[in-house]
């Protein structure tokens, strides 16, 4: 496969990927907006923020937690922010036009219906303003725009033929889980260290975000305890949004496109090393010490960084060997 489509496909998976993660977390925000006690609303938009490594344009977070009309005024602000903000390469209309773009320079290798769902998605949030969401239901903005990447993934799943372009895909879907995932489990124990007596609300919040919840009460009670939630979106294997479950997606898209250059085998390496850290170390720390879990997730971040550099100098940016010397 060529190196441009390969990064193509790869980037499509990482954008998308980092969309759907933010709908999630928007959808959940808004979700609960009315419910909550203003100041657990005020520590959730600071768990999303931490999670997403952002800064809302134009300076810190800052809240009046005695003027509940500031906190919606705020929630606007905060929400054209990660959803419209043209400085913000991370925020949802963006990562859904970079990853059109990357798949109109791929259209060789993309099936018409991948296409078609793609740009229709981007389409639907090209001409509208957080004006436009905020005179209906915000949740409902978000949970559309999910389920309009949930399509192009099942398209994908359903029809793309499963040769390295497929596991390109994968790779790039899930190098981001795994990053993401691991900033928001971060950015809860933050915010809500375990340490706490628990708001059991912020718990089931981020079952809800890991799509966990049916999971968790078929594994354990229905009351939210911490430290279980936190096993289950780390480490537990069969949950498809545990970070675990992403690095064993991870060695397979690259056991599948393994190539013999030494970035290439030290990819593999770097993501078995980060499962098996997960499977033989994470069961033997200390539940209760969110510093030492939160070293963990940290290691984890740093080692999806460096994997994904490998991977870059590997299959994309390697240098050929009868190019022009200059």
């Amino acid at each position: 496969m060529l190196s441009r489509s390969a990064r193509g496909l790869y980037w499509i998976g990482r954008y998308l990927e980092r969309a759907q993660h933010s709908c999630r977390l928007l959808a959940d925000q808004f979700g609960v907006l009315e419910d909550r006690p203003v100041e657990e609303i005020d520590r959730c938009w600071r768990r999303l923020y931490i999670g997403l490594v952002r800064t809302p344009a134009g300076g810190n977070l800052e809240s009046n937690l005695g003027d509940e009309q500031f906190m919606l005024a705020d929630a606007y602000t905060l929400a054209a922010d990660l959803t419209f903000e043209p400085g913000n390469p991370d925020g949802i209309r963006n990562c859904l036009a970079a990853a059109r773009e990357n798949a109109r320079q791929v259209r060789n290798v993309i099936g018409k219906d991948m296409w078609s769902c793609l740009n229709i998605a981007f389409l639907g949030l090209r001409d509208i303003e957080v004006d436009d969401i905020w005179r209906d239901r915000p949740e409902e903005f978000y949970l559309r725009t999910e389920n309009a990447i949930r399509t192009f993934s099942g398209i994908t799943d359903s029809t793309m033929y499963r040769d390295g372009g497929w596991h390109f895909m994968q790779l790039g879907r899930f190098v981001e889980r795994a990053q993401l995932v691991a900033a928001l489990v971060d950015a809860q124990l933050a915010v809500f260290p375990t340490s706490e007596y628990h708001i059991e609300s912020v718990w089931r919040s981020l079952l809800q975000i890991c799509d966990a919840r049916v999971a968790y009460s078929r594994l354990h009670s229905l009351q939210f305890q911490p430290t279980a939630v936190v096993d289950l979106v780390v480490a537990d294997p069969l949950l498809s949004r545990s970070i675990r479950y992403a690095l064993a997606r991870v060695w397979d898209a690259l056991d599948a496109i393994s190539s013999h250059q030494p970035l290439a085998v030290e990819a593999g390496r770097r993501a078995g090393r980060m499962a098996a850290r997960i499977d033989y170390d994470w069961p033997n720390r200390d539940p209760e010490d969110d510093d030492a879990t939160r070293a963990t997730l940290m290691e984890i971040r740093d080692s999806c960084r460096k994997l994904h550099d490998d991977v870059e100098a590997a299959y994309f940016d390697y240098a050929i060997e009868d190019s022009p010397k200059p």
